[in-house]
């Protein structure tokens, strides 16, 4: 019978590191020094029903109170929300936010604190030029 203690076992071949990972890495370690940390923005909820049910696509949810904030990236999904009035970077209770008004849904909610846009003023018309008088 053959003694199996004894046996050594055949070598194992090491698998050759993807050459494209490294450049990879490379890539991505220069591009965090040039990018710097990524920015993040303090942002509010607009309502209770906000505050209970949204959060970020990267898990992040609300405090227990409205008057918290909460850091999330600074990204399209948080321009998004900033836009359509679900959150807000004002602060808790600023002079815009309306009362809520709990018999509309929460897109309609959403919609009541939008922040308001103003209008662009109209430049000044020019002063008309006087028009040359023909010789006579």
């Amino acid at each position: 019978m053959a003694d199996t203690k004894n046996q050594v076992p055949a070598p194992v071949e090491k698998e050759a590191e993807n050459p494209r990972k490294a450049i990879r890495e490379a890539r991505e370690k220069r591009l965090r020094l040039i990018d710097g940390p990524p920015t993040t923005v303090k942002v509010y909820a607009a309502n209770e029903s906000v505050r209970a049910t949204m959060r970020h696509a990267s898990g992040t949810r609300f405090r227990a109170g409205l008057d918290q904030a909460v850091e999330w990236p600074n990204d399209s999904f948080t321009h998004r929300r900033i836009n359509d009035g679900s959150v807000r970077t004002d602060g808790p209770g600023s002079a815009e936010s309306k009362p809520v008004d709990e018999s509309l849904n929460p897109r309609q909610q959403a919609d009541a604190n939008k922040p308001k846009k103003t209008e662009p003023k109209e430049p000044a018309k020019p002063a008309a030029k006087p028009q040359p008088t023909p010789a006579a």
